[in-house]
């Protein structure tokens, strides 16, 4: 458990502090510093925050609302949703937000940070300090002090994430969760002296369906304390100390969690002995609870054949499926070679994926698909299809067979902190593939395969990419689209702040040479590094691989309205940005703005066939585009 609680918050913010970031036109995004605020801990930032959140609240695509390293002053804030047209707002905090230094300023206010009647809302990151320490003073001394403010509070709201969330010197509560439903608290840090008065870590009331996990709370008073009318909350690998404690007061309603340990149903850790029927129980048992559940897998090695975990019958929306070991494939890869998926969950709603290890064991696939022999397709190691309200925090896939995480037909998934690990050589395994979905979030993770690191598929929109480590591999990719002549497009992607090292391309944006209605659209690729890549940026609309199927055509998807910004590094090859459009359909709208890419220490070479677009600032080498 402690191994997955490191995993967790160490690389959640493995590659985080690295960029400035600007305002992102694909997806709705809101940098605090652009808005007017403040990075000394001095001026009041109150206004930029508030600002954000009407705008992001009023945007009907995912939003980020993102603040940059540093010290932001906020006054008591409140942000309600009552109006909001968003359900899928993620604040991403990668400074500390601080309270008034004066306690009186926010202490009678009843919270410092408080949101109201929301949907759809991840506090992701960065560090809360109520700076307390004056008011811990005065309540000590016996004097007449303010309450205090409880520091971040949670009312009647569904659908919440917090992870990665530090809170250190609050006036009163840390973090409250009132009234709220599907709730989910990983890797919270709460740190406060033992003499800090009335300031619980976690309080959680009149709510059900809360999870808190993997987070370690020290303070003067309970370390989660349960009020009144709170039903299914699930409480895990909690490190607790200094405080009272986990302490449950008169409640209402309140019945334990189930929790299905596959050692308890008869998994074996060995590796070798096959454990299915172990996890299908489990898995069977979760879906008819009425309560949030979570299926443990200890450490250790755990052999799973081809598994579906069907959710369209499930009475529950809140499974937790927390690994501390691996799950391993079976080392003959013609037992699961031709089953589509290993690991694969229909139409479930509300699982999370937490931790551990995914081994498909495919090497020996790999070597046959090399040699030219007769080999199985290969297996896909983690596949969602058609579900909601999806969560992988801290996964690893490494030697898949095919794909490693395939996102198919879902709505508002988040993938965080993902590692991907198989050779360059290693055929048609990318890393995480997402078509017919939307509202997809990846980010804070790191892949490295022989195919793409992320590809987008027909159908794909409102997708977020942030802070992606890409190598070995063939890039974030774009298609390939245009297969079928009815086809759904791509629309609203946002790659941003990604590193590219040694891969084949960068940024990619690839469709067949046939006759297709598909269209890509609303994209942008922001503050990227590329590292020795040989294709860089690059547009591929005749893409007919051995000439079959396709020769003399021409493509038919639109490409319009595609923006490359700040995008830095080294090509591999000469020519380090390349548009082959389609002749029958020009790409239009393309925008290329502060791009310097070199080749040898040398400015590289653009290339541009029916390509129509602007550039802006400083762009090399030269655009080719026409205008």
């Amino acid at each position: 458990m402690a191994g997955a609680l490191s995993f967790i918050l160490a690389f959640q913010y493995f590659l985080l502090t690295f960029f400035h970031y600007s305002s992102i036109a694909a997806n709705a995004n809101y940098n605090l510093q652009s808005l007017g605020a403040k990075s000394d801990g001095e001026t009041d930032c109150s206004k930029a925050f508030l600002s954000a959140w009407t705008s992001a609240c009023a945007s009907t695509q995912p939003a980020t609302i993102f603040m940059p390293p540093g010290r932001y002053l906020l006054g008591a804030a409140t942000f309600a949703g009552k109006a909001c047209k968003n359900t899928a707002i993620t604040i991403e905090i990668d400074g500390t937000l601080v309270a008034p230094s004066d306690f009186n300023v926010i202490g009678n206010s009843g919270n410092w940070i408080k949101f109201k009647s929301v949907t759809g809302v991840s506090v992701i990151g960065g560090t809360l300090d109520g700076q307390g320490t004056k008011l811990w003073a005065c309540k000590n001394s016996g004097k007449s002090c303010p309450t205090g403010a409880t520091t971040l509070a949670f009312y009647n709201s569904n659908i919440i994430i917090m992870n990665g969330l530090s809170s250190i010197n609050s006036q009163k509560f840390n973090i409250l969760v009132d009234g709220c439903h599907n709730t989910k608290l990983v890797g919270i840090k709460v740190s406060a002296p033992g003499n800090s008065p009335n300031n619980d870590g976690i309080h959680v009331e009149k709510s059900t369906g809360v999870t808190i996990m993997n987070s370690r709370i020290g303070t003067e008073d309970d370390c989660v304390s349960i009020g009144p009318s709170t039903s299914n909350l699930s409480i895990e690998n909690i490190a607790c100390g200094p405080g009272h404690g986990i302490s449950v007061g008169n409640l209402l309603n309140m019945r334990p969690n189930a929790n299905y340990n596959i050692q308890s149903l008869g998994a074996k850790s060995d590796g070798k002995t096959d454990c299915t029927k172990a996890f299908l129980s489990a898995w069977t048992s979760a879906c008819a609870s009425t309560q949030p559940a979570t299926i443990y897998v200890p450490p250790g090695r755990y052999l799973l054949g081809a598994a579906t975990f069907a959710g369209k019958s499930c009475k529950n929306t809140a499974i937790t499926i927390q690994i501390d070991g691996t799950l391993v494939a079976p080392s003959d890869f013609n037992v699961i070679g031709n089953s589509g998926n290993w690991i694969k969950f229909e139409s479930v709603t509300g699982v999370s994926v937490i931790g551990g290890t995914l081994d498909a064991q495919g090497a020996n696939l790999w070597a046959c698909k090399n040699s030219g022999k007769s080999c199985p397709t290969g297996a896909t190691t983690l596949a969602f299809y058609n579900s909601n309200n999806i969560i992988m925090n801290g996964l690893s896939s490494i030697n898949s067979q095919k794909f490693n995480i395939l996102v198919d037909g879902c709505h508002n998934a988040k993938l965080v902190g993902i590692k991907v690990s198989a050779p360059g050589n290693s055929p048609n395994t990318d890393g995480i593939h997402v078509e017919k979905s939307t509202g997809v979030t990846i980010m804070n993770s790191q892949i490295g395969t022989g195919d793409d690191c992320v590809s987008i598929g027909p159908g794909t929109s409102n997708l977020w990419i942030e802070t992606i480590a890409c190598g070995p591999g063939h890039g974030i990719s774009i298609g390939s689209l245009g297969w079928d002549l009815q086809e759904p497009g791509v629309q609203n992607v946002t790659v941003k702040s990604a590193t590219f090292t040694g891969t084949e391309n960068g940024v990619r944006v690839k469709t067949w040479a046939r006759p297709s209605n598909g269209f890509v659209k609303n994209i942008l690729f922001q503050h990227l590094v590329m590292v020795n890549v040989q294709n860089a940026i690059i547009i591929d609309q005749n893409y007919c691989p051995d000439d079959h199927n396709c020769p003399n055509q021409v493509s038919g998807v639109k490409i319009s309205d595609v923006t490359y910004q700040d995008i830095h590094g080294s090509s591999a090859t000469e020519t380090a940005v390349k548009f082959d459009c389609s002749k029958g359909n020009p790409c239009s709208d393309i925008t290329l703005e502060d791009v310097k890419l070199t080749y040898k220490d040398e400015p590289a070479h653009s290339s541009c066939i029916n390509a129509i677009g602007k550039s802006s600032g400083s762009v090399e080498p030269n655009s080719c585009l026409s205008l």
